[in-house]
């Protein structure tokens, strides 16, 4: 009696892995090449937007501001450019910034506690003033030096500018490293698959 058996009634047959195609590790890298993408586009498009939100000034001088409640920073631009025209300054002894409200009540400024710098466009500038208001309005802003005469420069007024900055940034290096990561994984994973499947799939 023959108890051999063919067809559906036999042993399962042993399923064969196929390899992933090196097609695959070109894949794996399609999250980096977006992550730098995004990137750059963050960086090119964010940053120079912020520029908007940064009164300049030309000191000794003044300006009235529409200033909304808050905290607001005034950065001393060392390298700026207004209207075309090229400031650049090493030193400004004796610089001092006043705030007025519309009645003329002095706003009080104080130096700020940590120093905030940025770079961009340039213009290259650093806090040297913070103040505070509760209500919006027009307020004059000025700066000369007291005591004597000092170079012609530029400061910039802004009201979370550094916090916008930052959170550009962050966005930016968040988009590259995550893009990198899954790519990362993506690759280990391909080559892992092929390794594990047998020669010839």
């Amino acid at each position: 009696m023959d108890m051999t058996s063919n067809g559906r009634g036999g042993a399962p047959e042993r399923r064969t892995e196929r390899k992933p195609g090196r097609i695959f590790y070109l894949l794996a890298v399609l999250p980096a090449i977006c992550g730098i993408v995004t990137m750059v586009v963050l960086l090119a498009t964010k940053l120079p937007a912020l520029d908007d939100g940064l009164e300049q000034i030309v000191v000794p001088g003044a300006r009235e501001l529409a200033l909304t409640p808050g905290n607001h920073t005034v950065f001393l631009e060392v390298r700026s450019v207004v209207d075309g025209r090229v400031y650049a300054v090493d030193e400004v002894p004796g610089l001092a910034v006043k705030v007025q409200a519309a009645d003329g009540t002095p706003v009080a400024t104080r130096t700020p506690s940590g120093s905030s710098t940025y770079t961009f466009g340039g213009r290259q500038g650093q806090s040297i003033q913070v103040f505070r208001i509760d209500r919006a309005g027009t307020y004059r802003v000025s700066a000369d030096y007291e005591g004597g005469a000092g170079p012609q420069t530029v400061i910039a007024v802004g009201q979370g500018f550094m916090t916008g900055m930052f959170a550009v940034v962050l966005s930016a290096l968040g988009a590259f490293f995550g893009g990198v990561f899954v790519s990362v994984v993506g690759i280990a994973w391909v080559a892992w698959s092929r390794r594990r499947a047998p020669r010839g799939a």
